[in-house]
């Protein structure tokens, strides 16, 4: 069980969310390996590699990166205990610009498939994720019907479980911050594309998008394929998936998370799968769980703490 108290002034949701990205002071150096994908494009994944036996891939939520201090911060606490970490970085969120006209999204898990394949010599394998990259590990977790043996458990940290109640938070105006620090990069990415790939791409549309809803209804259900926003979000929402999860996941969902609307909590579909546990502690805001002290951070230690648990089951299976 996860215990966090904050200081008085990490209770607020926001400050508690911002926090890191704007103050935790961490920095790891990575060596980065560039995989084609199946459909002729490539994603960049930054890794520390101390030849383990062990690897653990780590997935960064909206607009995210390698660079991000939660997965810093997890990559290093992994490291420093006996695992190689693979930080994948979504395709256009490299710092350099992929080669198809479509980024990632919410559903995408085909290129954590690809990362888990080239780790398959590792003998033992976890996925973690953070909001967007969570609801992406718990999607692959729930739908993905030959989950390698050596993929023993994951995690998910502030997954947006149900995309419709979490995209109607984004839309107030107390969360503005997180909608003009998400869009604005958004459409950037997309706009540049539309010099590529003339007619494709409805510049005036994503222009005028107000959030993120309009946003993905313009651009990302476009190019994936969906019939528009409200379909991507429905089959993006992974909270339909978590009853299917055979393997043993942790999922953190701190109950002060700005951008989380009641429906987003798996409660019903945790307590019906044994392999779920779910933790939703009075505080932590989006992703964040942070502390004067830059590392390590309360949610590194847990998550240790559950996938060394997981670790010792497998061994003691095969005894």
């Amino acid at each position: 069980m996860i215990d966090y108290k904050p200081s008085f002034i990490f209770r607020n949701r926001h400050i508690n969310t911002c926090f890191p990205t704007l103050f935790r002071k961490i920095n790891v150096s990575y060596k980065r390996e560039r995989y084609d994908t199946y459909d002729g494009d490539f994603i960049d994944v930054d890794w520390i590699k101390n030849n383990n036996d062990r690897a653990v891939i780590l997935c960064h939520g909206l607009e995210g990166s390698s660079k991000s201090k939660y997965i810093q911060g997890m990559s290093r606490y992994f490291s420093e205990r006996g695992w190689d970490t693979a930080a994948i970085n979504y395709r256009g969120c490299s710092g350099e610009v992929n080669r198809k006209v479509t980024f990632y999204h919410a559903a995408l898990t085909d290129d954590i498939k690809l990362v888990i394949e080239k780790c398959k010599n590792y003998k033992y394998i976890v996925v973690i994720g953070f909001s967007l990259g969570a609801n992406m590990t718990l999607k692959y977790f729930g739908t993905e019907k030959d989950i390698p043996d050596n993929v023993i458990c994951g995690t998910a940290v502030s997954p947006p479980c149900e995309f419709f109640s979490s995209s109607e938070k984004l839309k107030k105006f107390e969360n503005i911050i997180y909608k003009l620090k998400f869009l604005g990069p958004l459409k950037e990415k997309a706009i540049a594309k539309a010099k590529d790939y003339k007619g494709l791409v409805d510049v005036e549309k994503i222009r005028k998008a107000k959030n993120i809803e309009e946003f993905d209804d313009a651009f990302t259900a476009r190019f994936f394929g969906f019939k528009g926003v409200k379909d991507y979000y429905k089959k993006a929402s992974s909270i339909k998936d978590i009853p299917n999860i055979k393997k043993p996941v942790y999922i953190l969902m701190p109950l002060d998370d700005p951008i989380m609307g009641k429906e987003c909590y798996p409660y019903k579909e945790a307590e019906e799968n044994k392999f779920i546990t779910l933790e939703t502690p009075r505080y932590g805001g989006h992703v964040g769980f942070s502390s004067f002290k830059h590392y390590p951070y309360i949610t590194e230690e847990r998550i240790f703490d559950f996938v060394n648990e997981c670790v010792k089951k497998s061994e003691n299976k095969a005894k």
